[in-house]
């Protein structure tokens, strides 16, 4: 679903190396970087079924777990990590409920449900003449 170049958009190759790097040898470890990418997609994996072109919402998201994922292996305070994961949490609901899209379609666009969940009005008024005399 992502890769390296993608967490390159949102963080530096230096912190990046920083964050991947747990022997401490000054080199960025992409075993690391693997094995989080690969936790992150298996979490949303938890939540919806993966699609063959996922929209850029849904990458956002996996780049954001995966950072998350190497933050807690480097032992980030879980307080500041448990903001991400809630936000996450919220947007995979949506798509799970099909809310969100989580698939770019050529072919149709997204239309969103829209449930009336309020009474229609008619244009009938009422006659309150006997209540105010």
């Amino acid at each position: 679903m992502i890769n390296e170049l993608d967490l390159t958009k949102e963080l530096s190759l230096k912190s990046l190396a920083e964050l991947s790097d747990l022997d401490a040898k000054n080199i960025c470890d992409t075993a690391v970087i693997d094995d989080c990418i690969s936790d992150a997609v298996s979490y949303i994996a938890s939540f919806i079924k993966i699609p063959k072109n996922p929209t850029s919402l849904l990458k956002d998201i996996c780049v954001k777990l995966t950072i998350m994922e190497l933050k807690r292996r480097n032992d980030f305070p879980k307080e500041s990590l448990e903001e991400i994961r809630e936000w996450a949490n919220e947007l995979l609901l949506k798509m799970a409920n099909k809310k969100i899209p989580t698939e770019i379609n050529e072919e149709e666009d997204f239309i969103p449900q829209n449930k009336i969940r309020a009474f229609k009005h008619t244009r009938a008024r009422m006659d309150l003449r006997r209540i105010n005399g």
